[in-house]
């Protein structure tokens, strides 16, 4: 570890000895000093989209039974007593130390004041210097800004900033809309990250003001090509708030506390039974080949020479102990070698001096879909058509983009066989195979089977283009009150939908949600006169005029528990018999049958 100067150890010992000598906090920060008595514990950073750790955010502890054991209140009186940069730099180099012993190459997040970055004692190559001596690279780090005070004299502040950022640094906003310049920080630093503060996540499935926070900065994030680190998870429901906005990486007690060792194992598992079923030809698993690779230790001239004897490969990952470091690229290499003195150069060098350290990296469970918008958006340069598939963090092989172009037309063109031209949902094919899947997977799951009363004489009087708009009304209204990331919508022909959703504990709220929505849109269909009668006045089919109310819903909920239908049409036959029974209350109505209830003698 790089330590403060024995100098500078001695001229906070000797400010401290002779202006502090009857203060307890004086003596106690004195001995932290030079005993280098602090503890760091890191906090995993969850990376929603691949739903693995993404880094971890290294806090610092003071001696336990000390009064300065909290951070807040060991960093204000180590300000107090005019030694805050150095007991800031103390906790960064103990927890980059700490954190390469432990052996992760994830994103280390450590924290720098914005007090500390202002003191004229600053020497902003410490950090650097630390890292190099441990052979760190510092593209692994995140400098995160915290700020404890206002800061004064933004030139100054963005100056050291910069710096940070010329060595090759991260850099991170803490607290946003906590701390006193966070917006005009975000401006004028450009950071690559911003850390919602924990104020805005507390209770935010409830507050809608919280949402359309955090959505505004989101859109404001996507704008100014920065990713958005929500802090304080400690829910499920705050998580999959988080997940539909669209945040990017979060964190909190949900996950794991902080702890002495980063672990890559968290507390919180997304169970299969809160994540839509994806096959295998639908993920990055399809898109696996099988490419050699190379430790980071490789020799220039070995990785030249590999590449000359296998005239297939165009690319060699770099991996160490399973983890992915970087990526050779043979046109890179080869244009290195062909510059004046490039072979001479470089040709004691091990690989990952000259390796591009970093590549694209997706794990083997992502959704194309989902692979197919990141790369899309990936702001990096494409150094090469190749992207490294992990599992676990693990390396598993490369993919194509050329592969991936291929399986996303696939797919188009397999979901436009089945979907029903008229609302653009799955038909009757994907719909079976996902009842099916849901089967297969021995989960609870429930099957909600949506019919439009009295749509017939509604389509026969006011036209068939009438009643097709009530229909993509229909799918919208559908839309609005499920999940796209674990609820599947169906279209089983006609005016009769399907929702197939692991939510089973929500069915009340989902069938109330539409129910609700349907009956405020139905009456603005018809005309005046029809909505002061309460529906058409019209002749049957025994020719006698007689009124036939407006649309109206029911809805048929089947909650299914796991092993208790043995296939596909025995589970729709009870869906249906749940459907009918809803239309016997009298429409805008749904009914419930709990399979675990039902006498499986008659299964």
């Amino acid at each position: 570890m790089v330590e403060c100067s024995q100098l500078e150890v001695l001229t906070v010992h000797d400010r401290l000895k002779t202006q502090l000598s009857d203060s307890s906090l004086g003596r106690e920060l004195l001995s932290i000093l030079s005993l280098k008595n602090l503890t760091p514990v890191y906090q995993p950073i969850v990376d929603l989209k691949k739903r693995r750790i993404f880094g971890f955010e290294a806090l610092t502890r003071g001696p336990e039974n000390s009064p300065l054991h909290r951070p807040l209140h060991l960093f204000h009186v180590a300000e107090e007593h005019g030694c805050l940069f150095e007991m800031d730099l103390l906790a960064r180099q103990v927890a980059i130390e700490h954190y390469h012993q432990c052996g992760n190459s994830e994103y280390l997040f450590v924290n720098v004041t914005v007090n500390a970055l202002m003191q004229s004692s600053h020497r902003r190559s410490q950090t650097l210097e630390c890292l190099e001596n441990l052979g760190i690279d510092v593209s692994q780090v995140v400098i995160e800004i915290t700020e404890l005070q206002p800061v004064e004299d933004f030139e100054v502040f963005i100056q050291s900033i910069n710096h940070y950022r010329k060595m090759g640094f991260k850099v991170a906003i803490d607290d946003l809309g906590g701390g006193y310049n966070g917006l005009r920080i975000w401006s004028e630093v450009k950071p690559d990250f911003v850390k919602i503060d924990k104020h805005f996540v507390f209770d935010l499935p409830k507050n809608k003001d919280k949402q359309r926070f955090i959505e505004t900065i989101c859109a404001l994030a996507k704008g100014l090509n920065t990713q958005v680190i929500a802090e304080g998870v400690e829910d499920k429901e705050t998580l999959h708030a988080l997940e539909k906005i669209g945040v990017d990486y979060v964190q909190g007690f949900l996950f794991k506390k902080p702890q002495p060792h980063p672990s890559l194992q968290m507390d919180f598992e997304w169970s299969q039974s809160e994540v839509s079923e994806l096959q295998q030809n639908e993920t990055a698993a399809c898109l696996v080949r099988q490419i050699l690779s190379i430790s980071s230790d490789m020799p220039v001239p070995e990785v030249s020479e590999l590449l000359l004897r296998e005239t297939e490969l165009d690319c060699l990952p770099v991996v160490d102990k399973g983890r992915v470091v970087g990526m050779v690229w043979r046109r890179e290499l080869m244009n290195l070698y062909a510059k004046p003195y490039g072979r001479d150069l470089h040709h004691r060098k091990p690989i990952r001096k000259i390796m591009d350290k970093s590549p694209i990296v997706i794990d083997v469970k992502t959704p194309l879909v989902d692979l197919s918008r990141m790369i899309t958006e990936y702001d990096g340069s494409h150094r090469g058509d190749m992207f490294v598939i992990t599992k676990d963090g693990d390396y598993q092989g490369c993919g194509c983009f050329i592969d991936l172009l291929r399986a996303m037309t696939d797919l188009k063109v397999q979901s436009a066989q089945y979907a029903n031209p008229l609302s653009g949902l799955p038909g009757n094919v994907p719909i079976q195979n996902m009842i099916c899947s849901f089967l297969d997977r021995k989960v609870d799951f429930m099957v909600i089977y949506i019919d439009m009363d009295h749509f017939k004489p509604f389509n026969d009087f006011y036209s068939f283009e009438k009643g097709d708009e009530i229909i993509r009304c229909m799918s919208t209204i559908l839309h609005h009150h499920t999940k796209e990331s674990t609820d599947f919508i169906g279209h089983i022909g006609g005016d009769d939908f399907i929702v197939i959703s692991p939510r089973v504990k929500k069915y009340r709220t989902i069938c109330e949600g539409i129910l609700k929505e349907f009956r405020e849109l139905v009456p603005g269909h018809y005309s005046p006169e029809d909505q002061q009668r309460g529906g058409i006045l019209a002749v049957d089919r025994e020719g006698q005029e007689r009124l036939f109310p407006m649309i109206s819903l029911s809805l048929g909920v089947l909650l299914v528990s796991p092993e208790v239908f043995t296939h596909q049409q025995m589970l729709t036959s009870y869906a249906t018999q749940a459907k009918k029974k809803a239309k016997s209350l009298g429409g805008d109505n749904y009914a419930v049958i709990d399979s675990a209830k039902l006498d499986k003698k008659c299964l």
